[in-house]
């Protein structure tokens, strides 16, 4: 475990990817909106509880846990437990947010009319977006306008025999335009 941290080997993690309400549009168009939500433990829910969900905007995640924190203060305090049990209650909420936030989240967007299309895993975010645009991109059709299967990529057009070349442009224009887009987004 340790020769895979200290040879620069991220661990794989799976992401849902989550394609608005309104798909219309071209391929490119609809993927430059598209969210990929990570699986698995947030240690900033973890330990930020509360703010996490807040700073996330997701209101009625916040309700539920506000909910739950004021029942289980009740109940804590109906019981008689020491101050030492009111924190490792408050602990284990924050814990089990942690965990649960990628669901939240999943949830906060369907709710949203948002709709679940794949799922896919990569040794970061990036790779997984790579994964998924290299899948679902190739089903552009080849007399697709040149502004869809290039994106802005600009003047330089590949061979038009060279399909394997025309779908790298468009991924990485696609890529290069998502990352100018959520680069300060987490």
């Amino acid at each position: 475990m340790l020769g895979l941290l200290v040879n620069g080997m991220a661990r794989v993690s799976a992401f849902t990817v989550h394609e608005p309400p309104q798909g219309g549009g071209t391929k490119l168009e609809r993927a430059e909106h598209m969210i990929f939500v990570r699986d698995g433990f947030s240690w900033r829910a973890a330990l930020f509880g509360p703010f996490y969900l807040l700073v996330r905007g997701e209101w009625m995640a916040l309700a539920v846990y506000i909910a739950a924190a004021a029942l289980l203060s009740a109940i804590m305090a109906v019981s008689g437990a020491k101050t030492d049990w009111f924190v490792l209650a408050f602990i284990l909420l924050n814990v089990l947010t942690g965990f649960e936030v990628s669901e939240l989240k999943r949830w906060s967007l369907g709710r949203r009319g948002w709709q679940e299309i794949a799922s896919v895993s990569g040794r970061g975010q990036e790779e997984a977006e790579r994964r998924f645009f290299e899948a679902w991109l190739p089903t552009l059709p080849a007399d697709a306008p040149d502004y869809e299967r290039h994106g802005s990529a600009g003047p330089w057009s590949p061979p038009a025999d060279d399909t394997t070349s025309r779908i790298e442009a468009a991924v990485r224009s696609l890529s290069t335009r998502l990352r100018a887009k959520y680069a300060t987004k987490t």
